[in-house]
């Protein structure tokens, strides 16, 4: 067994020791820098405007991407001040192919899906992506990293719907489990039969006998996820057995994909991807914190009264700084410029949703950490009241260009 707990215990000191108080950023904006940031925000979404015109559209068929591209770097450098080392990466010809790739194949496979279940995937294609580059490996959609990444829209969605009793999500999670251990399970429903399509294309590419890590990351994943099924009030758990289950379920999120990626790892490389696994489960606990608190789901952070959030946000921050540094173990040429677009952009959106969920902080906070954002926290609230999220928006319309180049 891969030793889950002595890498809890790693990342608890860490976290125990994190200050909170108000973390140094790399910028204090004004309120004029904001000012001209959202001028250039409505100009691009303008643009985009615009290349939802059918004739638009028809001029732009021969090379859609062209024209996308580069208006998009243009907003990621305007707006949101990514550094050009960041934007090489995340504006690569690899990156971009592997994207289109993945949601092709994704349509392909799961046509019953939704875009936004395919963008929640391919999220976690990105990260698997990032581990590819600094694994010195080819960056593209190998059947794990996409196998791993639909995942998320099949289980997880399951397992974090109110609507599906506990029992159901327990006896799921038992079958689960046992598909992933190699047993012949018959599914119970659609759901499933999509599910144990995915985990044969793990044992093709990566044979139980040769690769057992592979395996015991998943079973790693599977029992953070079940775990998880106590976070609700009446399981009475304790504030460490909380931290427990949270640091579990994402760090053992992020050793899979890195094992996905790999097939075999080092102890300092699993403990280290585990660590980014556990900063990323905080951000998601700080995006979510109005949705579990309906669903009366303890996380870390919707336990917390309002005077204590912003000290957490604070302390994930200080967290995932230093967790961060221990990637440095991989030797990749890009690995440094990749962890600082990891710790840039996960600051990014902790900042904002922040902004997004301000009645859940005291003024004197938001006034403090608004500072740091690009954009006054009024208008990123306007605009995601306006319809989906940007960043599903965005990509979106890479994907709609492209299948009109392809109808070519």
């Amino acid at each position: 067994m891969l030793p889950v707990q002595e890498y809890i215990n790693h990342f608890k000191d860490i976290w125990n020791n994190s200050s909170e108080d108000l973390p140094d950023f790399h910028k204090i904006y004004s309120k004029e820098e904001k000012l001209k940031h959202e001028i250039h925000f409505d100009g691009f979404q303008k643009k985009l405007k615009e290349l939802q015109n059918v004739r638009k559209v028809q001029q732009l068929k021969k090379d859609p991407a062209k024209s996308f591209f580069p208006m998009f770097r243009s907003f990621l450098d305007t707006v949101f001040d990514f550094d050009s080392s960041h934007l090489e990466i995340i504006l690569s010809d690899e990156f971009k192919d592997v994207s289109k790739d993945f949601f092709y194949k994704a349509r392909e496979f799961a046509p019953e899906l939704s875009p936004e279940d395919i963008y929640q995937g391919m999220r976690n294609v990105w990260i698997m992506n990032g581990l590819q580059l600094m694994a010195q490996k080819p960056v593209k959609i190998t059947p794990s990293v996409f196998a791993y990444s639909m995942i998320y829209p099949y289980s997880d969605n399951l397992l974090d719907d109110p609507e599906i009793s506990k029992e159901q999500k327990v006896e799921f999670s038992s079958r689960f489990d046992q598909r992933l251990h190699g047993h012949e399970i018959n599914p119970q429903n659609f759901n499933e039969e999509q599910l144990y399509k995915l985990v044969s294309m793990f044992e093709e590419e990566f044979p139980r006998e040769e690769f057992q890590n592979v395996y015991e990351s998943l079973y790693a994943i599977q029992r953070g996820q079940t775990n998880s099924l106590k976070l609700s009030p009446e399981y009475g758990l304790s504030d460490d057995e909380i931290c427990t289950i949270c640091f579990e379920k994402g760090g053992a999120s992020v050793l899979a994909d890195g094992y996905l990626v790999g097939g075999k790892l080092t102890m300092e490389q699993e403990r280290a991807l585990f660590g980014y696994g556990v900063y990323l489960q905080l951000l998601d606990d700080i995006q979510d914190v109005k949705e579990d608190s309906m669903a009366f789901t303890n996380t870390m952070f919707s336990c917390l009264e309002e005077k204590h959030l912003g000290k957490f946000v604070n302390k994930t921050i200080h967290f995932g700084r230093e967790t961060l540094k221990e990637m440095s173990c991989f030797e990749g040429t890009q690995t440094e410029a990749f962890i600082g677009l990891m710790n840039r952009s996960i600051e990014t959106m902790i900042i904002e949703s922040v902004g997004l969920n301000h009645l859940w902080y005291d003024k004197t906070y938001l006034a403090e950490l608004e500072q740091f954002s690009p954009l006054h926290y009024s208008f990123i609230r306007k605009k995601r009241t306006q319809g989906k999220s940007q960043r599903f928006a965005l990509l979106q319309k890479y994907f709609d260009s492209s299948r009109e180049k392809l109808a070519v």
